[in-house]
């Protein structure tokens, strides 16, 4: 038994309560991954945390705000809520008391997705038949993106490949895989492609200027899972895929595509609620073919970027619930100014609806669900097709809902189509 102080708060503690530490649990906020606990914000759990935590008590989330000192930085209340029941209260205790001296490593812009079952498919039927039936899906803990990859983030990957050697070629401005001849094109650039945002001088890749925070599109399921190990390797991790026989080790730290169920998850679940959301930014907009221009962009969604040359994608989490202005971001729209809607997932993913299609891991096969295993399900061993999540800057709101499958043959590419990372927690 081990009994502890809080401001004046006895509680004693059995079981998985210990004067140990135990490993923490996860929350996110619009992009940081902190863990539970963290009451103050400074990446530990400790003792500083309790002030904090005993002013959040009731869900007050005013007098928890009135603890920093103006321009510290804040993160999200829910990490008040340490047992994820949806408030913060004396329950909260016990596991706060569990976590005492434990830090919050992260993933500088990924969000982390704890373990836990949701719900995978289209609980409204107002899908294809592919999103049936309805199943129950567990899933480790994982971290993804909360962004989908930059054209700036893909040129700095393609420079890296480039500076090793031996790992890609360019052919009239496309890339491909060195030693596979046209076999396996990675992406366009602007010498191929008027869609593509990188470009290519025959030494270096490059941006088109002002698309910098663009999702990177014109990129094969193929050049999506090299970047994957090219970003693995720039940071020191374990590559997971074979280049040669396109298999995944999900066993090492690397990072990788998604699967279809880690994405759908980080999309539209909300666990507080147990319940799954319509889009990706946590609304169930105003049916399944009504969506808000403040929240996503999709086709005729109205936002500013949605005319001029192609593509029309917005930067990367655009729709963040700020006023933006025209002087700020170039967009070729007359708009001088455009508010957004903050439109994250209820784990911290932006566009998840719509902008641009985005590969996952899995092949694909139109009747997985009926036979997809409950824990970590990672598709079919083999198909013809790869899957796409999320819908585009193209796509009618029916196509970006949360539960929406598309495909295509692993070395397509075209101006809809981008991707986002995700890491595995071996």
């Amino acid at each position: 038994m081990c009994v502890r102080r809080l401001m004046g708060l006895w509680t004693m503690s059995i079981g998985l309560v210990l004067c140990g530490t135990v490993a923490p649990v996860w929350a996110a906020d619009g992009g940081r991954a902190v863990c539970r606990g963290d009451s103050n914000c400074d990446n530990v759990v400790s003792w500083r945390d309790i002030d904090f935590f005993v002013a959040a008590m009731n869900n007050n989330e005013w007098l928890w705000q009135q603890q920093f000192l103006p321009g510290e930085p804040t993160c999200s209340f829910s990490n008040n809520d340490v047992n994820e029941d949806g408030t913060v209260d004396w329950r909260d205790i016990d596991p706060l008391v569990a976590l005492m001296n434990t830090s919050c490593p992260e993933l500088p812009n990924m969000v982390l997705v704890p373990a836990g079952e949701f719900e995978m498919g289209d609980p409204w039927s107002e899908g294809d038949t592919d999103e049936l039936p309805v199943h129950t899906v567990y899933l480790s803990t994982y971290y993804i993106d909360a962004h989908e990859v930059t054209n700036q983030q893909y040129a700095d990957g393609l420079n890296w490949a480039w500076a090793q050697g031996g790992l890609i070629t360019v052919t009239s401005g496309v890339v491909y895989q060195a030693g596979s001849g046209t076999s396996y094109l990675y992406c366009e650039t602007t010498t191929s492609s008027s869609y593509s945002r990188i470009t290519w001088d025959g030494s270096t890749f490059d941006v088109v200027a002002g698309k910098e925070e663009h999702p990177m599109v014109e990129v094969s399921w193929c050049g999506a899972v090299a970047f994957c190990n090219w970003r693995s390797a720039m940071e020191g991790r374990t590559p997971c895929y074979d280049l040669e026989t396109w298999t995944c080790n999900f066993e090492v730290d690397g990072y990788r595509l998604p699967t279809e169920a880690e994405w759908e998850k980080a999309a539209g679940w909300d666990p507080a609620l147990r319940r799954h959301f319509r889009f990706g930014e946590h609304t169930d907009g105003c049916g399944y073919n009504c969506l808000d221009g403040q929240r996503a962009n999709y086709g005729s969604s109205g936002d500013p970027f949605e005319t001029g040359d192609y593509p029309w994608t917005t930067p990367v989490g655009f729709y963040n619930g700020e006023l933006h202005h025209k002087v700020d971001f170039g967009w070729p729209g007359s708009q001088t100014s455009y508010q957004t809607q903050d439109a994250q997932s209820y784990y911290g993913c932006y566009d998840m609806s719509g902008n641009v299609w985005e590969w996952c891991n899995d092949w694909y096969l139109s009747s997985y669900y009926n036979s997809s295993p409950y824990d970590n399900p990672q598709g079919p061993a083999s198909g013809s097709y790869r899957v796409l999540r999320g819908g585009s800057r193209l796509s009618t709101p029916l196509g970006c809902r949360s539960a929406r499958r598309s495909y295509y043959s692993p070395g397509h590419h075209n101006d809809r189509g981008g991707f986002r990372c995700a890491v595995g927690t071996p």
